[in-house]
């Protein structure tokens, strides 16, 4: 007996330190971001207006963590309004959601409020307010879950490569509840400033005199991909940026956000053929493309890769409308500059539309492309 008594004298030290050594493998790692809310001034089109800078930018900062983290983002509301937080896409408590009187009370002015929960996922996602039209004037981020190199999905060539967070959006001069009112009554502005309401001299111009009749007898509104003007459309805040940090031979990820409000954005690059690795979070069975639609709210993994010949290339987002562009070059020499996307073919559009619908106002189950 006393052998033992010596033994288990002698063991016990052991077996605590054991056991807090698997305590410790078990803790969670807790990785925690301050986001300071404040009302800023932006010229994104010529003019100064209200905007939203978290931390003093737009987009608001990208969050990153790796799956198994505990995420804690403590979020300082400057303004003198309320305000939230939504992550968008991720799988988290109800009460972490951030859909204010619904999920959370909202964050009042000078108040501080900690979102904190379990990442449990990996890929890309992006975060944004949920509090009145803050999201469409700057409160919009990447939001990043790493995997871990131990996971059995681990994707070696792919997700190991160095990457790049990149959130389009567009910018309008006019507040955001004009812009809500202006669709609610069905204005023409937008269409006039985009040039894309057709007129009867347009019609006949292009051989569409009778689209336009037949449009206009099912009083159906002049063709449209988007209801809205934007004056500038931004990649990572900017109409035009570039990164030099890579060059000629490189493998890149870029992670890409549509954090617009109503623009889906066709994305082509000049260095060559786009793979697509991931969607909306998801990895994807590795896929090469010459170009994608990314819609409201979606994002994509992607590969592009940088010519060795020691020049700068273009990631191009243009919107479904063609009313504009923005530029991302990556590389370090001069510019090449990817494939400007032709105007779209309205009257063709149109009269895909008549087609579609009978005069009774039933509708016919038929496709519709007129990108090309």
């Amino acid at each position: 007996m006393e052998m033992e008594s010596r033994f288990s004298k002698k063991l016990l030290p052991i077996m605590l330190l054991v056991l807090l050594m698997a305590q410790a493998g078990r803790a969670q790692h807790v990785v925690r971001y301050h986001l300071y809310v404040k009302d800023t001034i932006v010229t994104f089109a010529g003019k100064e207006k209200r905007a939203i800078a978290v931390n003093g930018q737009i987009p608001m900062p990208t969050l990153t963590f790796t799956e198994g983290d505990t995420a804690e983002i403590v979020v300082h509301n400057l303004l003198k309004e309320n305000t939230s937080l939504h992550w968008h896409g991720v799988q988290l408590p109800n009460k972490e959601d951030g859909v204010p009187f619904l999920t959370q009370m909202p964050v009042k002015p000078n108040e501080t409020h900690t979102y904190r929960f379990p990442v449990q996922q990996n890929g890309t996602y992006w975060y944004h307010s949920h509090s009145g039209f803050q999201e469409q004037i700057g409160m919009y981020g990447s939001l990043v879950f790493l995997k871990k190199p131990d996971n059995p999905d681990f994707r070696k060539g792919i997700d190991d490569l160095p990457s790049v967070s990149i959130t389009l959006s567009e910018w309008t001069n006019i507040h955001p509840h004009q812009v809500q009112r202006m669709l609610a009554t069905g204005n023409d502005w937008s269409g006039i400033k985009k040039n894309t309401v057709q007129s009867y001299a347009e019609a006949i111009k292009e051989g569409h005199f009778k689209t336009k009749i037949t449009n206009e007898w099912k009083r159906m509104e002049a063709m449209d991909v988007s209801d809205v003007y934007y004056e500038k459309f931004l990649i990572n805040g900017k109409h035009e940026s570039r990164i030099t940090e890579f060059s000629g031979g490189d493998k890149v990820r870029l992670r890409i956000s549509n954090a617009g409000g109503s623009s889906y954005f066709w994305v082509t690059y000049a260095g060559g053929k786009i793979t697509v690795v991931g969607n909306d979070g998801n990895d994807v069975e590795p896929v090469e493309v010459d170009r994608f639609i990314i819609g409201v709210s979606e994002t994509y993994d992607i590969v592009v890769s940088i010519p060795e010949d020691g020049n700068s290339y273009e990631l191009l987002a243009t919107p479904e409308d063609r009313s504009g562009s923005a530029s991302l070059f990556l590389g370090q020499g001069e510019k090449q500059f990817a494939l400007k996307l032709p105007r779209l073919r309205y009257f063709e559009g149109m009269k895909m539309m008549n087609d579609m619908m009978k005069m009774n106002g039933e509708m016919n189950d038929m496709g519709m492309n007129m990108s090309l």
